[in-house]
């Protein structure tokens, strides 16, 4: 028997999946902190492309993910002496998406037992 996986304050996801952008945006700032563009880029190229986030998705996800706490935003000043804001995950973030994989692990693992049942039924 499984857990459900729970979420402690001020996280606002309590007892639901993460949004599949949600989730792409967390793990590309796993990878690194970046600007928007950059997570798009990172989403497109994680997913081997079968994944793309546009701007109107990307920057509504952003904004629930930094009112939740996950995410956090700061501004980079470039050489040029241009200032871009990058967001970076948090430590709550980071908890938050360990537990997601945890929860689709525990999916998956339902998933092929399943699938496994109906190819016996099958043979």
């Amino acid at each position: 028997m499984t857990t459900p996986v729970r979420y402690e304050h001020p996280v606002q996801v309590k007892d639901r999946p993460l949004s599949s952008a949600a989730l792409h945006i967390l793990l590309a700032l796993a990878e690194s902190d970046l600007h928007g563009y950059g997570i798009m880029q990172s989403v497109k190229r994680q997913s081997g492309g079968n994944y793309r986030l546009g701007p109107g998705t990307l920057y509504a996800n952003l904004d629930r993910l930094l009112a939740s706490g996950l995410v956090s935003e700061n501004e980079r000043r470039l050489k040029s002496g241009d200032t871009r804001r990058e967001y970076c995950l948090t430590t709550s973030g980071e908890q938050v998406l360990r537990l997601e994989v945890q929860r689709l692990r525990q999916v998956v693992d339902t998933a092929r037992t399943r699938l496994g049942k109906l190819n016996e039924r099958g043979a």
